[in-house]
């Protein structure tokens, strides 16, 4: 196995309901429900994380962000993608690319694109545009997203080892 290279996948679901604002990749969505979760609900984000995580072989999102602590309740998913990135960081790794897919009937969210992918490119403080690359599909009506009563996301990540430079640092 080549250590040096790896990949994760992520996946999340939350239910939609009233009174909650639906935020999908840091940005807000104008829609009449949003996303129930004790963070912000951020399914993309959520799904990002669990694939970075994943890759450098570190558990999943709730055992690092645990749905029980308060310290939690309502924070930006945009944090615990930084946070989750300086996990990936101490690791010795870097992120080459993110692939990811939102699984929605409503709203549209690719109006939304540009900004959502400045937001977590930016939360991954990385530069390069095609370092991460968003989907957007429907169900066709079928199941649970299909009849608007949730959104899902999926994503794959792909880190590698940092090379040593020549002090033999990382």
């Amino acid at each position: 196995m080549n250590a040096g290279i790896r990949t994760g996948i992520g996946f999340d679901f939350h239910r939609l309901v009233a009174g909650r604002s639906l935020v999908l990749g840091g940005v807000p969505i104008p829609y009449e429900k949003g996303l129930l979760g004790h963070s912000d609900a951020d399914v993309l984000v959520h799904a990002i994380c669990d694939a970075l995580l994943g890759a450098g072989g570190l558990d999943d999102i709730g055992i690092h962000f645990p749905d029980s602590d308060p310290a939690y309740q309502g924070i930006s998913s945009l944090e615990l993608l930084r946070r989750t990135c300086t996990l990936i960081a101490a690791d010795g790794f870097r992120i080459v690319n993110v692939d990811a897919v939102v699984l929605a009937e409503a709203p549209q969210i690719m109006p939304f694109r540009r900004e959502i992918s400045s937001r977590i490119l930016q939360a991954m403080q990385i530069a390069a545009p095609q370092a991460f690359n968003l989907k957007a599909t429907t169900t066709e009506g079928c199941g649970m997203i299909g009849r608007g009563e949730g959104i899902g996301a999926m994503a794959t990540a792909l880190i590698e080892r940092r090379r040593a430079d020549r002090h033999g640092g990382a």
